[in-house]
């Protein structure tokens, strides 16, 4: 992701107090949207719910059945 400070974007200002008052804002381009300016508190539960899903894929394959594969043979054939 990449930072913006919004001194650097005045044109966009409004449109950035208004997400950060809890609103989506949609950016569209010939009437299409192609982007969203939303509250941090949206992108914090985004971030959450994909790493409650890599947490939950990660202890599904530890319960995988086979066995253990040492991790020096794994460095090896990487």
């Amino acid at each position: 992701m990449s930072e913006l400070p919004l001194e650097e974007v005045p044109a966009a200002s409004d449109a950035v107090h208004q997400a950060a008052d809890g609103r989506v804002i949609h950016i569209t381009e010939g009437g299409q949207r192609i982007a969203a300016i939303v509250p941090e508190s949206v992108l914090r539960s985004l971030q959450a719910a994909e790493d409650a899903e890599d947490a939950a894929e990660a202890d599904a394959a530890f319960d995988e059945p086979g066995e253990d594969i040492p991790w020096e043979q794994v460095k090896a054939e990487l």
